[in-house]
């Protein structure tokens, strides 16, 4: 099984920690092949009741309240019961377990991604209600959680994200390629022994002359190789949104299933349409890097100004430019582990104290 990392910078796991605090600091991802039914078993869900009730909130009905929430999926290897053992946890709590054979399954791709600094994370159906005990004086919480969870085959894309500025359209219904049989040197690396993976692909307007016009269609690459095209139907589909994004500077970018063996590949994209596209995704900006970096302070090592008589001062050396930054937290925050940069969407846990006013969250440094 081959799976790559996902992009972003790797993280040291921090010896000792509570596992709240790991889950914290890690950078959350969401897990690749979720198809908005939340299906798979969690077990031990009765010695977890506390925190389930917890995650149902003010608006419980005790007979019965669902809801749809973000869980994260941690390898627990220290589990006395269990070294595969793949904890499932919700609002900084434990909320039960995959079940034994599935865990076994699913923790070699989840401790990888653990020892890359990700957090996995997926939609989880959770629910729960009071029931009258057989005596007829007392009620019982009871509740359940079901994970969104793909095959682990599944779960991570099979290559990097695009290393230029891009933006992946949300996800959607199945768009079938055309052509791949032309580019099967190009997809020989995304072939698996499971049959499949998933692979992020980027889209591009080509215009493509015929014998007597010409006609603008998508063009499909994975990895910068062309593997594939829309038809000019179903290009006209897409084509607004890789207008939308290119006047933005950024490449589009979408989920594709790479599906078949040496003589046989086939690639569909999951994608919306571009009419599908909520108002909301398209007045959003494409992540840039300078948003990341808020105005820097004073360098760790200030440089010598000298002065000459009458006070005035002459110019100083200019130092070179930096050669990277470092994320700073307040003094009443946990320390980050060393090298860590908080990704695009970050924040902190609510529990801890608001940064002062003006706080200056990154210094440039030399090295």
């Amino acid at each position: 099984m081959d799976h790559r990392t996902v992009g972003g910078n790797p993280k040291d796991e921090v010896r000792g920690c509570p596992k709240q605090y790991i889950l914290m600091m890690a950078i959350p991802f969401d897990l690749w092949g979720q198809r908005g039914y939340p299906h798979a078993d969690v077990v031990g869900e009765s010695h977890y009741t506390r925190a389930i009730r917890q995650l149902l909130g003010r608006d419980f009905k005790t007979d019965g309240t669902e809801i749809i929430t973000t869980v994260s999926l941690m390898v627990d290897p220290s589990n006395k019961h269990d070294r595969n053992a793949v904890g499932v946890w919700a609002g900084g709590n434990l909320v039960g377990y995959l079940p034994r054979e599935e865990a076994a399954r699913y923790a070699p791709v989840l401790s990888q991604l653990k020892s890359q600094g990700w957090s996995p994370q997926v939609a989880a159906r959770v629910w729960g209600a009071e029931w009258d005990d057989y005596d007829g004086r007392s009620k019982e919480f009871r509740g359940s959680v079901r994970l969104d969870l793909a095959e682990p085959h599944m779960l991570v894309p099979a290559n990097l994200p695009p290393s230029g500025e891009h933006r992946l359209l949300p996800i959607g219904n199945a768009i079938q390629v055309t052509g791949e049989e032309k580019h099967l040197d190009a997809l020989t690396s995304f072939l698996r022994a499971e049959g499949e993976c998933w692979a992020y692909a980027t889209l591009h307007e080509v215009v493509e002359q015929t014998a007597r016009s010409s006609r603008t269609v998508v063009e499909v690459r994975l990895d910068g190789a062309r593997v594939g095209q829309l038809t000019p139907k179903m290009s006209t589909e897409l084509l607004p949104a890789i207008r939308h994004l290119a006047e933005q500077g950024a490449t589009a970018a979408a989920r594709a299933i790479v599906k078949g063996n040496r003589i046989k590949t086939e690639v569909a994209l999951y994608t919306v349409k571009a009419h599908e596209l909520p108002e909301s995704w398209l007045g959003a900006q494409s992540p840039r890097q300078a948003d990341l970096s808020p105005v820097a302070v004073t360098p760790d090592v200030e440089p010598a100004i000298p002065v000459v008589s009458g006070g005035r001062r002459d110019h100083g050396p200019i130092p070179p430019p930096p050669t990277g930054v470092r994320f700073v937290v307040p003094p009443t925050w946990p320390s980050p582990p060393a090298g860590w940069t908080p990704p695009a969407g970050w924040r902190p846990e609510p529990s801890w104290e608001p940064a002062p006013e003006g706080w200056q969250w990154w210094v440039p440094i030399w090295e």
